[in-house]
């Protein structure tokens, strides 16, 4: 065998010429020590660019290469990490640079660092440090409640924060250090929590309960014996499925791996993360999208280096660098946002997967209401299904009344709450009891419409109606952000007949406001949390109890565990349902289940009142039952009856481009195409206009196809893809491949 004298490199641009594998050779002075997974400096064309070399080679496939400037960053991807931005790159049809971009560090290479603090450190073990604390009370309370307060929160502090925290200065500190019970050492924090934490964190339980128990046991096996196992742990809200983690994570620490835990969105999930952090302290790291790139940088650094074993994140952190990695859970297993909606367009779950396959780890997926895809793979044996099918303590599951709100509107009701709903918030907030009210949309109103001509507000980029905000006065487009004022008369006919309709977040909260004078609301949706630490903010005065009712989009179905919740009310059960989509029937079941599992988590049963317009819906009643195996039979029939998703595979194309003209053209020119390579057995639907024909400007072509064995057409994809790039008169023409989509809209 040669020397391998050549390399192969994928340059840093992400654009359809780059987007293939370039050979380059190796200098002599490199020779020997340059390998794969090194980032470099590479001439491309008539500039200087980075570059990570993927393979060696003895001889190059091109006659005239080009010669490696420098080796920048050696050893910054590891030959796994390789393999799985490959397996992306293939599996989802995007560009080999996006897919490398996923599995590198923040920022591209070496750390970012932040402002390093002092911190404080203890020195010994719990009981040493509880005892030293105990000694202390009399004769230096300052230093006890110093010693009490760092044991309390289980990981260093930066220095003004301790001592902020107990109310001294740093002489207190000093005389702990001088007496060897602290350490004060400049470092970054990893704190994960936002403020007021500690509201959070619950004691762990004295037992698990038996089903508990049981799953720990299965799982923990598959752990000692250190090859892939998969798990979908079905669990009732408020089962203890948290606590089913908790365990497995510490028994895998002490076989010395790492671990994932994958949440919907981190900022939603604060009782999660602090109970993680309060279990597991300093070992445990945050991944997600509102750190500050500095922050990002260390935390990521800080897990590859050994440093952080247990990483928290949401769906981008299934690529955190662990380097023992023996677990990976997925939390909420059937969450939409852990599909991609840019490049590349992965689902976490398969990505964990394969992961998981490569790395001989455990997969654990946990929900109370699966993916259908997930269950059925769990009936077919795919998947290990273990069951949690009661609330922890023996506390019951909520109770729910159905409304039908066309009786209301009979009645004379028009109120967007019905009587039994304003009945039972009365009696909650007479009780000094809270109230969760769900509406999964925001804004004060859907639209704005002229009754005398029909006109309505409509986004000049979008195809879709502008949503009026009350308290800004404006109208609002939650696609591209386009504002403008609302019209006191109608644009096209002068009419003052023009008024909005619908509701969202904001009316509900107004509706509140004037049928229960005086009550203290919170209204949690996009519009309000948008700054940094404000879903924790709002959900920590909620949990104080300084709140009395808070309303909210599906951010608030999800990761609250507040005892004095005892109502829930779902103002609208159609929003998801009425979409054009083959999943609206799980997702109203998913959301309406969900969202209902918040009412009762302390020790008083909780109540749940479901207004809807559909009351005999199979989705519908099945989540009023709390019944999954019910909803779980209609649903599999019915994707069985009409091949969808698990009969069948999906890919979904969109063309786009400013002039319809040319989106359609194209689009009709990609199905002929199609039409030529594709199986006979497979379905072509379009091209059409999208359910969104238009966005931020462009008018969007979809193809459907349908079929089995898609996915394994992997090379017909990006074939399909690099020719639509690159032929003739595509200039300002995208096409975008969603493999496996979630959604059609």
């Amino acid at each position: 065998m040669g020397e391998k004298a050549y390399a192969g490199v994928v340059v840093d641009l992400d654009i359809p010429a780059a987007d293939k594998v370039f050979h380059y050779r190796i200098p002599a002075r490199l020779q020997g020590t340059l390998g794969p997974g090194d980032q470099v400096l590479v001439p491309f064309q008539n500039r200087l660019l980075k570059g990570y070399v993927v393979s060696l080679l003895e001889k190059p496939a091109v006659t005239r290469v080009k010669e490696i400037i420098r080796n920048i960053y050696p050893h910054l991807l590891t030959k796994d990490r390789i393999r799985l931005a490959a397996w992306l790159a293939l599996r989802y049809n995007c560009r080999l640079i996006e897919a490398l971009r996923c599995v590198l560090p923040p920022g591209g290479g070496r750390e970012i660092r932040g402002r390093r603090k002092e911190l404080v450190y203890l020195e010994g073990s719990e009981e040493e440090i509880g005892r030293a604390a105990k000694d202390l009370e009399r004769r230096a309370p300052k230093q006890a409640r110093l010693l009490f307060y760092l044991l309390q929160e289980g990981y260093p502090l930066p220095v003004p924060e301790a001592v902020a925290a107990v109310g001294c200065s740093v002489a207190p500190l000093k005389a702990l250090e001088e007496k060897g019970l602290v350490r004060l050492k400049a470092g970054s924090s990893s704190r994960l929590s936002g403020p007021g934490e500690d509201i959070f964190v619950s004691p762990p339980p004295e037992r698990l309960m038996s089903q508990q128990e049981a799953a720990c046991r299965a799982i923990i096996k598959s752990l000692e014996e250190g090859e892939f196992a998969r798990y979908l742990l079905h669990g009732v809200t408020g089962s203890g499925k948290t606590e089913v983690y908790l365990q497995v994570i510490a028994k895998n620490l002490e076989y010395g791996r790492g671990a994932v835990v994958l949440v919907p969105e981190i900022s939603l999930t604060p009782q999660m993360v602090a109970r993680f952090r309060h279990r597991f302290g300093d070992k445990v790291a945050l991944l997600h999208s509102r750190l500050s790139p500095g922050e990002k940088s260390e935390e990521w650094w800080r897990i590859c280096r050994g440093e952080a074993p247990i990483v928290v994140g949401a769906r981008s952190a299934v690529f955190a660098p662990v380097p023992a990695l023996g677990l990976i859970i997925i939390d909420e297993e059937h969450d939409s946002s852990y599909k991609q909606e840019e490049n590349p367009r992965y689902q976490t779950r398969e990505v964990a997967e394969f992961r998981a396959r490569e790395e001989g780890t455990v997969l654990l997926l946990g929900s109370a209401t699966p993916a259908v895809e997930s269950y059925y793979r769990g009936q077919m044996g795919l998947y290990r299904l273990l069951e949690l099918n009661t609330r922890v303590d023996g506390r019951k599951m909520p109770e729910i009344e159905l409304v039908d709100m066309r009786r209301e509107l009979e009645s004379g009701n028009r109120s967007i709450f019905s009587n039994i709903l304003q009945k039972r918030i009365n009696e909650t907030l007479q009780a000094q009891e809270q109230v969760i009210l769900f509406m999964n949309r925001r804004g004060f109103a859907n639209f704005i419409l002229c009754r005398q001509c029909g006109y309505v507000a409509l986004c000049p980029n979008c195809d879709v109606s502008l949503t009026y905000h009350g308290q800004e006065e404006r109208l609002c487009c939650h696609y591209c952000y386009y504002q403008e004022d609302v019209p006191s008369t109608c644009p096209v006919c002068n009419s003052v007949y023009i008024r909005h309709f619908g509701f969202g977040t904001e009316r509900v909260e107004a509706e509140v406001q004037r049928l229960f004078p005086g009550v203290r609301t919170l209204r949690m949706d996009m519009d309000t949390t948008r700054g940094k630490d404000a879903h924790w903010q709002l959900l920590e005065t909620f949990a104080r109890g300084e709140a009395d009712i808070l309303i909210g989009t599906q951010m608030v179905t999800k990761g609250i565990d507040i005892p004095q919740v005892t109502l829930v009310g779902v103002i609208s059960a159609d929003t998801s349902l009425n979409f054009p989509d083959f999943r609206a029937g799980e997702r109203t079941f998913q959301l309406l289940t969900q969202v209902a599992g918040r009412a009762g988590r302390g020790e008083k049963r909780g109540k749940v009142v479901v207004q809807t317009y559909n009351p005999d819906h199979y989705s519908i009643q099945a989540a009023c039952r709390q019944d999954y195996r019910a909803f779980y039979q209609k649903e599999i029939q019915y994707r069985k009856d009409l091949a969808y998703p698990p009969f069948s595979q999906l890919v979904s194309m969109v063309v786009s481009a400013a002039d319809e003209g040319k989106t359609a053209k194209a689009a009709a020119q990609l199905k002929r195409k199609l039409r030529t390579e594709l199986p006979s057995t497979c379905r072509i639907y379009g091209p059409g206009p999208a359910p969104l024909a238009r966005v931020r400007g462009k008018y969007r072509y979809q193809i459907v196809v349908k079929g089995v064995g898609l996915f394994a057409l992997t090379g017909l994809w990006s074939q399909l893809r690099r020719e639509f790039e690159q032929g003739p008169g595509r200039d300002g023409i995208g096409l975008s491949f969603d493999i496996a989509p979630v959604s059609l809209l």
